[in-house]
């Protein structure tokens, strides 16, 4: 059996985010042909950085326009029969966006592969989308041969569209913690006994406890409610006497200039926040090694399999987040450390008693059992083998 010919039209970072983090790891993973399937990348960047997403502008149009001549020249000097696709979340440039390059290229394909890295479009859909945008919505991506989604919990926009034949791939990381994993266990366990007493104790020693936010600032993604339940939760630690402290450790780009703004009103009253911008990866490394907590209070409307979760499960860094999205279907089963969106008291709440348990050996199990990136490719091989191509 010959091997699906795929055209992979989705871009590298940077932009550094989730979405094409995945696509890097697809095609590093994938280019060699070894699991089946023989891919040629059109890496179709548009964007420069964080605050250039979701822009429009006339030099974006032409680049496209590029992107879209490399494809077809695949398709028929190289013989691609598959175009394989990331569809927009629902924003009005972002849709705009895969009408245009779906509607020049659809046609000389013969498949077509969708996988759904951000959620919303179905809802607009059904609710907002005028007639005519539903049509031209559905004329453009509707009946995929395949629609990859990364979780059940987030396959509603696949099946608004009507596709042939549906997957679930999960997302999946190389795995960025050191080689003996055992040392790394017994450190966390070691800290979370210290942090624990600390909590618990009247006056003492001050401890400071690192708490890490790592995504696109933007107060949606939760940058702010994280500095909220932060603030919130020292001034519990000082009516009670207690001299523990969360400090908190921010690294990614800020998207809005009044996000930023505000956090920095808010923080200059306090100092409980330090600003590091988007990390490189050895940065990053120390960063979650060092660091005692993962917060991600995200509520972000396009959230899909955030991987700033699966990282620090990877690092067995004990985690904060929210009900959101496929966030629950990440975590370990009954994992404490989730609650409701936009909940400051509930996330304060959950900092302080998190270190009652030690949860690190379950969150670093949970990725070896479902997030590694050798399950991923090998799942998603499967699934782009089965595309009928």
């Amino acid at each position: 059996m010959s091997k699906p010919r795929i055209l992979v039209f989705a871009h590298k970072p940077p932009p550094h985010h989730g979405q094409s983090q995945m696509v890097q790891i697809l095609v590093d993973g994938l280019s060699d042909g070894s699991r089946g399937v023989e891919i040629f990348h059109v890496n179709a960047q548009l964007s420069s950085g964080a605050e250039d997403i979701g822009t429009m502008r006339l030099g974006k149009v032409l680049r496209l326009a590029g992107f879209v001549a490399q494809a077809l020249k695949a398709r028929f000097f190289g013989g691609y029969t598959v175009f394989y696709y990331i569809p927009a979340p629902a924003k009005p440039s972002a849709i705009y966006r895969d009408w245009m390059v779906l509607g020049l290229c659809r046609w000389a394909f013969p498949h077509l592969i969708l996988h759904w890295h951000s959620v919303g479009l179905g809802q607009w859909l059904n609710r907002t989308a005028s007639p005519w945008q539903r049509r031209l919505t559905q004329w453009a991506l509707g009946r995929a041969s395949l629609s990859l989604s990364l979780s059940k919990l987030t396959s509603d926009d696949a099946a608004v569209l009507h596709p042939r034949n549906c997957r679930v791939v999960p997302n999946g990381i190389p795995d960025p913690a050191p080689k003996d994993v055992q040392s790394l266990l017994s450190a966390r366990h070691q800290r979370q006994i210290e942090l624990r007493d600390a909590l618990r104790t009247t006056g003492g020693k001050p401890v400071t406890i690192s708490v890490l936010f790592l995504a696109l600032c933007s107060r949606d993604k939760g940058v702010l409610d994280a500095l909220q339940s932060v603030i919130l939760a020292n001034e519990q630690l000082q009516q009670r006497g207690c001299e523990a402290r969360f400090h908190l450790t921010v690294a990614g780009e800020f998207v809005e200039p009044a996000d930023r703004a505000d956090f920095e009103r808010i923080n200059s009253a306090h100092a409980v926040a330090t600003v590091h911008g988007f990390l490189d990866r050895e940065r990053k490394r120390t960063q979650f090694q060092t660091s005692d907590l993962f917060l991600f209070p995200t509520y972000y409307a396009n959230e899909g399999q955030p991987l700033n979760l699966v990282e620090a499960m990877a690092w067995a860094l004990p985690i904060v987040t929210t009900r959101w999205r496929a966030v629950p279907e990440i975590l370990p089963e009954n994992y404490p450390g989730i609650v409701e969106p936009r909940d400051i008291a509930a996330l304060a709440g959950q900092m302080l008693a998190l270190f009652d348990q030690n949860h690190s050996p379950t969150l670093r199990n949970r990725y070896r059992e479902h997030f590694t990136v050798e399950r991923h490719l090998d799942v998603l091989a499967e699934a782009l083998r089965s595309s009928g191509a």
